[in-house]
């Protein structure tokens, strides 16, 4: 059961939570994945090698901004790095989940693009979603290959990897993954019928103005493809 309310107060909670919610619904397996919340100078972040269905609060391990563990003897995730760089280039960023849900997985491998607007829900809650070339899980290459795509993009598929989702806040970032895996389903399923029409500018431009009264956080690339 979500309850944004104790979420904003308890991020180490939040970050149980959803890994609990991300094990229940087959975003991740064993002791892949993990979240993180912004939190002081820094942020935090799911522990290393550690099963996500057994994730508790008192195992989040605090970090200060560059990814160093702020207590000794603490060990976050192998992806630290990477969440470093989304907090550092994204200061509207209060959260970002790593998950490998199956049809994201299945687009990145089938090079199937999430890059048009095919639904109303991928340009209201997320906006264009490039897929990354492939790099070395847990290490500084996962970073070094976001770098130039995390100023304009809310999510990212990840080649052979998952996804990168970035939220306001951990439901804010947990939503987008559920709308992301669930567009990435449709067009999986649509893509053997041939070319799929994107939805027009101008069906675009009103969505646009739909998400602005949602106070969504509409992605720098939809808006200059707008222009």
């Amino acid at each position: 059961m979500f309850d944004a309310h104790k979420w904003e107060r308890d991020g180490r909670q939040a970050i149980a939570d959803v890994c609990h919610r991300l094990y229940e619904r087959g975003y991740l397996v064993a002791t892949s994945g993990n979240a993180s919340v912004r939190h002081k100078q820094g942020f935090l972040i799911t522990p290393a090698a550690t099963r996500k269905d057994a994730v508790g609060p008192e195992s989040i391990v605090e970090c200060a901004a560059d990814g160093t563990p702020v207590h000794p003897g603490t060990h976050p995730s192998s992806e630290t790095a990477m969440h470093s760089e989304v907090y550092r280039l994204r200061s509207d960023v209060g959260a970002a989940i790593h998950a490998h849900p199956h049809f994201c997985l299945a687009c990145s491998l089938a090079n199937i693009s999430l890059t048009e607007m095919l639904l109303p829900e991928l340009a209201v809650y997320i906006g264009p979603v490039p897929t990354v070339p492939y790099a070395t899980p847990g290490t500084e290459e996962m970073a070094e290959v976001l770098r130039p795509l995390l100023p304009k993009h809310n999510a990212f598929l990840l080649m052979r990897h998952g996804v990168l989702v970035l939220g306001r806040d951990l439901l804010d970032a947990y939503n987008r993954l559920e709308h992301l895996e669930h567009i990435a389903h449709i067009a999986y399923l649509v893509s053997s019928t041939g070319t799929i029409e994107p939805l027009t500018k101008a069906q675009l431009r009103k969505l646009t103005a739909q998400a602005r009264r949602l106070g969504q956080q509409i992605s720098r690339t939809l808006l200059e493809l707008l222009e």
